[in-house]
């Protein structure tokens, strides 16, 4: 699976879109991933996807947290929308792991966020380096 960053449309009850950024054209969805196998919550994992959303609610997100894969396909105009669309389901409450999703030999790790006004899924991997590789909300 190519490192990208996907953020998909929420659901319909969600307060605005979130844009698609990926590797493939714009009209192509991002690739479907399995659901996600019940594993232990990883304490270290779970601190790094509240740390993301926050980032991501607060307009905060750190290039550096990225590999050079999903930068490189990560435009200011996309970032900046992106915030916007997650910033719009207002304060983060709680954080349920759902589990981990294998794709292509790639552990995904799986977040259910659920916020003042709704909830979104947030999926993401790491590189051995420790960076994201792939960043998902749906």
């Amino acid at each position: 699976m190519p490192a990208a960053l996907h953020a998909q449309s929420m659901p319909a009850a969600s307060p605005a879109p979130v844009p698609l950024a990926s590797g493939a054209p714009a009209e192509n969805s991002p690739p479907p991933l399995p659901s996600p196998k019940p594993a232990p919550d990883d304490p270290k994992m779970h601190k790094l996807a509240v740390q993301q959303f926050l980032a991501w609610q607060g307009g905060t997100v750190d290039r550096s947290r990225y590999s050079d894969d999903v930068n490189a396909q990560l435009s200011d105009e996309l970032l900046d929308a992106s915030e916007k669309a997650v910033a719009a389901l207002g304060a983060l409450q709680s954080t349920t792991f759902r589990g981990i999703s294998q794709a292509k030999g790639i552990k995904v790790y799986v977040y259910r966020m659920l916020c003042e006004h709704g909830s979104i899924d947030m999926q993401f991997a790491l590189q051995p380096d420790g960076r994201i590789a792939l960043i998902f909300f749906t």
